[in-house]
């Protein structure tokens, strides 16, 4: 898209993979699965790639930094209206009949809901074992409360259990998931070269930067400044930011800012 627009990195630096067997529970079986582990090198793992998650109430229910728009967040909010709707009218007829329905037709909802968040996040996990990520970076949940005022309690469940899912997901792949405080996320340029943050830069779905003129999907900067956000925290940390490597669209990152097209990678 004329600049840092781009998506994966080189693979892992000085880690080796182990694995080992856990069994899980469910509905009264034995599942065996395979967990890999990374032992983390000295020197606080450098060399990492990380992908950007932004998550939403309304559009894609999740975005990447790597250009991957996952989920429907429309239709899920639809299926809880429509719920609602149906268990409301059933409360008004008081009948043994009408409370049982309720149950069941709460019991297919609630597993509805689980099954399509498994979906997303076992996308978002894909998206990142398919570039070569060590980490994938959401938005702090009391963050995005502060963001975002009128979130319902079952869209803060939502958030809250697709973040859980793709930590018990990520983990299995050996991938860690880390917390960013989301402050002006979709309000900032995700240009490295711009930066400005103004909330008229955002317009529902479109992003125009007001002094550069970078034009994304809104969600898409988003996510781009949740991973870039994460870097320049360990950079300002001292755990070396300028040599992990941000995973976009068409190529990397690094926390200084310099990029890497996919063709160049080795």
């Amino acid at each position: 898209m004329g600049d840092n627009d781009g998506g994966v990195s080189p693979p892992y630096c000085a880690t080796r993979s182990l694995c080992s067997l856990r069994c899980s529970l469910r509905k009264g079986t034995y599942r065996l699965k395979t967990v890999k582990e990374r032992d983390e090198p000295q020197g606080e793992a450098e060399g990492r790639t990380v992908l950007g998650v932004d998550r939403n109430v309304d559009g894609y229910l999740a975005v990447t930094s790597s250009g991957a728009f996952i989920g429907n967040a429309d239709l899920f909010n639809h299926k809880r209206r429509e719920y609602e709707r149906r268990r409301g009218k059933l409360q008004q007829q008081g009948t043994r009949s009408a409370h049982l329905t309720i149950q069941s037709i709460g019991s297919r909802f609630a597993n509805w809901s689980d099954d399509y968040l498994h979906n997303v996040s076992k996308q978002v996990v894909a998206e990142a074992v398919a570039n070569d990520c060590d980490t994938i970076v959401l938005e702090d949940l009391a963050g995005i409360r502060e963001r975002i005022g009128d979130l319902s309690k079952f869209q803060q469940w939502a958030f809250s259990e697709l973040a859980r899912q793709i930590t018990y997901k990520a983990k299995a792949e050996g991938i860690t998931v880390e917390m960013v405080n989301p402050a002006y996320t979709s309000r900032q340029c995700s240009h490295t070269e711009c930066g400005f943050t103004h909330k008229q830069n955002r317009d529902g779905d479109e992003f125009v930067c007001q002094k550069c003129g970078k034009e994304l999907h809104s969600d898409y900067n988003a996510a781009r400044n949740i991973a870039a956000r994460y870097l320049q925290n360990r950079r300002k940390s001292g755990a070396g930011g300028a040599t992990n490597h941000l995973a976009l669209k068409s190529g990397t990152m690094n926390g200084s800012g310099d990029f890497t097209p996919t063709a160049s990678r080795g």
